[in-house]
């Protein structure tokens, strides 16, 4: 098949659900997308899952389908997914763990699970805890990622992935942190669960008294006085897209995780300081880094990652949904001034929705277009979950929409003569 490039535009998070705010719209559907209306007119449209309808998923999980990855043969734990993103090297029977640095009183319940989405001296904040060695001998590594993000790994002897974690979840101030405790009867689920406690309480006495968190305090802000854990999970192989489909890929994005996740799959991971994983990010940079990597670098495939979207959602602020809705829509438009349809399909979609109102990833279907110049039009001329509603994709997988992508871009195998 004759070759052609595309780029995917994930928006973390993008879904939503009718707001009272917005006069009974989503943020998409209230929001001025003059970009993407017009994509939206040059293809195709719907509202598609992740995995399968009403299935909720984590970032990491979403990721992976729309990369093309079944999670169910590879995923093991968001954990390891963090620890490769943060540059750190597991080795077989270690547990890693996705983290958050928080805020918790003395009685550890939780004040904020973000610590007031902290940035700057979380370096200084996990280099004071890395390297700990636990009563039994058990080392953990800590290393920061985006904000207040952070990776955690547990290297010793007779180890498991099969204990709960300390996180109460979204949006659950006001609760204490849980107790680890094992998820079967073994000696090494036991032991891994009362490796974790120790880590949490020896790390709570260590933060509460570092220079970066008395510095907080002087300025009002929360101390980021603990790391609450979830997402445990042992390392586990992933082929890449060039092994599966001879792709050449690259993805842009401000977000490590999502750069981490895009690395396993063979994807050559560019960002900026100015990438953040918020809501000053620089689109602008994003795209025409985008427009770059296609035009001049001549990958067969670009991701485009925008998180600010999935924050929205998390805090529940519909009009800044809308508005960083918006924002994204014009650098759409930087990057369809400088790209030929013709010769470069785009496709926008979402990992998972995150209403606002409901603080957390639902399993409603989010927002899609494939768009290009020869690309089957179904009709729909502006974007929005109930627009898409009379779309062509509607009810499709994530890993439906990627071979769709693959099979546009001629990167797809025949099946039989």
């Amino acid at each position: 098949m004759r070759k052609k490039q595309g780029i995917l535009i994930v928006l973390d998070g993008l879904g939503d659900r009718p707001n009272p705010e917005l006069g009974g719209k989503t943020p998409l559907e209230s929001a001025a997308t003059p970009n993407m209306d017009y994509l939206a007119s040059k293809g195709m449209c719907g509202n598609t899952y992740p995995i399968a309808p009403g299935i909720r998923v984590g970032t990491d999980v979403g990721h992976l389908h729309l990369f093309g990855y079944d999670s169910s043969e590879i995923y093991s734990g968001r954990g390891p997914l963090e620890a490769y993103s943060a540059g750190m090297k597991m080795m077989p029977g270690d547990v890693a763990f996705r983290g958050n640095f928080a805020t918790i009183d003395d009685d550890y319940t939780v004040i904020d699970r973000r610590a007031g989405r902290i940035r700057k001296g979380t370096k200084e904040l996990a280099e004071s805890l890395n390297g700990m060695i636990l009563d039994d001998g058990t080392r953990v590594d800590v290393k920061e990622l985006t904000e207040h993000r952070v990776a955690v790994v547990l290297h010793g002897e007779d180890l498991s992935d099969k204990v709960t974690c300390t996180d109460p979840g979204t949006a659950a101030e006001g609760s204490r942190l849980i107790v680890p405790s094992p998820l079967d009867d073994s000696r090494s689920a036991e032991r891994t669960a009362d490796n974790l406690w120790e880590f949490t309480q020896r790390s709570y006495n260590i933060l509460c008294d570092h220079p970066v968190n008395k510095a907080r305090n002087e300025e009002g802000l929360h101390s980021a006085n603990t790391i609450i854990t979830r997402g445990a999970g042992l390392d586990r192989y992933m082929p890449t897209l060039k092994d599966l489909y001879g792709l050449r890929a690259a993805c842009v994005a401000g977000d490590a995780t999502v750069g981490g996740i895009a690395e396993l799959a063979g994807m050559d991971y560019f960002t900026d300081e100015s990438f953040t994983g918020s809501f000053d990010t620089n689109l602008t940079g994003k795209a025409l880094l985008t427009v770059r990597l296609v035009n001049e670098q001549n990958y067969d495939w670009v991701v485009l990652h925008v998180k600010a979207t999935d924050l929205a959602g998390h805090d529940n602020i519909p009009i800044v949904k809308k508005e960083m809705i918006e924002k994204i829509d014009t650098a759409i438009g930087l990057i369809l001034q400088k790209v030929d349809l013709n010769s470069c399909y785009i496709t926008i979609t979402a990992d998972h929705s995150t209403p606002c109102e409901a603080r957390d990833h639902t399993g409603d279907g989010v927002p899609t277009i494939i768009a290009g110049g020869d690309v089957r039009r179904d009709g729909v001329t502006s974007a929005g979950e109930s627009q898409f509603m009379a779309g062509s994709l509607n009810n499709l997988t994530a890993n439906d929409i990627f071979m769709i992508q693959m099979d546009l871009i001629g990167f797809t195998e025949k099946v039989g003569s």
